[in-house]
């Protein structure tokens, strides 16, 4: 996580993942699962991920993907999922951030994460929220964002 997405705490950065005193990103683990489920379930928008055809699938996409999720102590705030791209490239599959926690640096800090995790490859996003991407002046390559 980025300075300003930590609120200026103190910070420690250990292989790209970043912790402060008030919010911590991490490497996703079978733990974190429930979190994102229940924050995902709550948006109607997210189905395609947590209905009954799905949802086992999905399970198992958390663990086979690059995919960090962020707290405010322990209050699960967002996450982010990325496929790697046989060492070519990361496509930033999902972000998502608790709408409480939105505008508040945790998107574009699990973002800086992935990069941070993947320096020697390019990050794309899959994005149908553009104007998030444009607003974090990243830049639009066909149809995705490069990060």
């Amino acid at each position: 996580m980025s300075a300003s997405g930590c609120h200026n705490a103190n910070i420690h950065r250990a292989k790209g993942i970043i912790e402060s005193s008030y919010m911590e990103i991490s490497k996703y683990q079978s733990n974190n699962e429930q979190d994102i489920l229940s924050a995902i379930k709550k948006d109607p928008n997210w189905d395609i991920f947590t209905n009954e055809n799905t949802i086992g699938v999905y399970k198992n996409a958390l663990n086979d993907s690059a995919t960090y999720v962020c707290y405010h102590g322990t209050e699960f705030t967002g996450y982010v999922r990325a496929i790697l791209d046989a060492g070519i490239a990361i496509y930033i599959s999902e972000l998502y951030v608790v709408p409480k926690w939105r505008n508040q640096k945790v998107g574009r800090s699990l973002l800086e994460t992935v990069k941070a995790e993947f320096p020697k490859l390019t990050v794309y996003a899959l994005s149908d929220e553009d104007a998030y991407y444009e607003r974090l002046d990243y830049k639009k390559v066909g149809s995705v964002f490069q990060l």
